[in-house]
């Protein structure tokens, strides 16, 4: 299984940056716009890319709310 690549991570880092205002803010890449999405996708896209773009934000969301 691939993983995302640093680059992707940095890109979802600082949308998640400039996007997070607290809880219910971002649930999910469903909040992500498209165009951030076609950009990480062209980076290094997989067949698990989308389930690994949700687990890393997951992770992120849950270090916001329970750190």
């Amino acid at each position: 299984m691939r993983q995302l690549s640093k680059r992707q991570k940095n890109m979802i880092n600082k949308w998640f940056k400039d996007n997070w205002t607290g809880p219910d803010s971002i649930g999910s890449l469903d909040d992500m716009p498209i165009e951030l999405m076609d950009k990480l996708e062209k980076i290094n896209n997989h067949e698990t890319i989308w389930d690994n773009v949700n687990r890393y934000l997951n992770d992120k969301i849950c270090k916001m709310l329970y750190n």
